[in-house]
C-alpha cells in the first residue's frame, strides 16, 4: 500500500480523498471506532483510501464497509467491503446494523440528519464526522439533537483547517 509510505506525524493529502491522513489521525480512529463485531459503515466512502488505511492498522480488528454509489471508482477497499446504493440520496438498509456510522467530508446534512432518524432506533450507538471546520454549524445541527456527547478532536493529527467530531450515547 504505496499511501502508508508516505503518510508520517502531519496530514498529508491524497488526490483521491478529501481529507487530511496522519498516523495520529489514523491511530485516534482506530482507538475510538467500535471493535469486531460492531458493524462500522463510512457513508461516501469514494475510494476507499482512508478506510482501506483504518483496515490496515487495526490488523483485523473492525468490521469496516465503505458505502458508496455504483459510479464511484472503488480504487483501495477489497470489493467485499464495499456496499452500493442506487444514488447519493439513499440510505443503505444496512446501516440498521451498525453500530458506528462514519462521514467524511459529506456533501449534505440532510443524508447525515435521514442516516440518524432512520437508524437511531438500530444498533447505532457512535457517529464519526471529519470534515472542513467552516461546515461543521450545518452538520451540527443535524447530528447534535440526536446524541448526548460531542468530542470535538481537533489536533492527534488531524489537519488545521479540519475537525474531527465524535457523537456517542444517542437520545432514545
Amino acid at each position: 500500500m504505496d499511501a502508508l509510505s508516505k503518510l508520517g506525524r502531519k496530514p498529508v493529502y491524497f488526490a483521491d480523498c478529501c481529507a487530511g491522513i496522519s498516523w495520529p489521525l489514523l491511530e485516534t480512529l482506530v482507538e475510538r471506532l467500535p471493535e469486531k463485531p460492531g458493524l462500522i459503515l463510512s457513508i461516501g466512502c469514494g475510494s476507499g483510501l482512508l478506510e482501506s488505511l483504518l483496515l490496515h492498522v487495526a490488523k483485523g480488528e473492525l468490521n469496516l464497509y465503505g458505502v458508496e454509489v455504483p459510479l464511484c471508482v472503488n480504487r483501495h477497499l477489497p470489493e467485499e467491503r464495499m456496499l452500493r446504493v442506487p444514488c447519493s440520496e439513499s440510505l443503505h438498509p444496512d446501516a440498521l446494523l451498525a453500530s458506528c456510522l462514519v462521514f467524511v467530508y459529506p456533501r449534505q446534512a440532510s443524508l447525515v440528519g435521514r442516516y440518524v432518524e432512520t437508524f437511531l432506533d438500530g444498533a447505532l450507538d457512535q457517529l464519526v464526522w471529519l470534515g472542513h471546520r467552516s461546515d461543521w454549524p450545518d452538520f451540527q445541527n443535524a447530528i447534535m439533537p440526536h446524541f448526548h456527547e460531542l468530542e470535538t478532536v481537533d489536533d492527534r493529527g488531524v489537519a488545521n483547517n479540519e475537525l474531527l467530531v465524535i457523537a456517542s450515547v444517542p437520545r432514545r
